[in-house]
């Protein structure tokens, strides 16, 4: 066991409470429920575990890549557009529909820098990968738009 595959877990757990926090969220939007009191405080955890480790390991030897910037910028946009939605629902400026194509689209983005660390290709790919998780996401939230009811 080394320092880097200790980090290298963290950096997974990390990942793995964005999508438990997406879940939190989505569901929290089916039924009518805030997730913001959850997503302020595992927020903040989920991006320390996968930003502190995920610094450590380009630094430890794995360096910078066009998969790993993409990743990078991608949660940035995750993590912004995040906390955007969820103010504006908790002060009354967004619809749950809305607010169901912003989850989606977040939600598209982590799969694609999901499928970027796991295959590592090079810039064009990696952004095409999350571009079209994105787009997968959008299309699934305009058809979950008409879907979705408020709460």
């Amino acid at each position: 066991m080394t320092l880097y595959s200790i980090a290298l877990f963290v950096h997974i757990v990390g990942a793995v409470l964005v999508f438990v926090l997406l879940t939190i969220e989505g569901v929290g939007l089916r039924v009518g429920f805030s997730s913001a009191a959850v997503n302020r405080v595992l927020g903040p955890i989920s991006a320390l575990a996968i930003l502190v480790p995920g610094f450590y390991m380009v630094a430890a030897g794995a360096g910078w890549s066009a998969w790993n910037l993409v990743g990078l910028v991608s949660y940035a946009f995750i993590a912004v557009i995040g906390t955007y939605t969820g103010i504006s629902v908790m002060r009354g400026r967004m619809s749950a529909q809305a607010a169901t194509v912003s989850w989606l689209a977040r939600g598209g983005l982590a799969l694609g820098v999901v499928f970027d660390m796991t295959v590592k290709p090079n810039l064009i790919v990696s952004i095409a990968a999350v571009a079209v998780a994105v787009v997968i996401g959008l299309a699934a939230g305009l058809v979950a738009r008409r879907e979705v009811q408020v709460a």
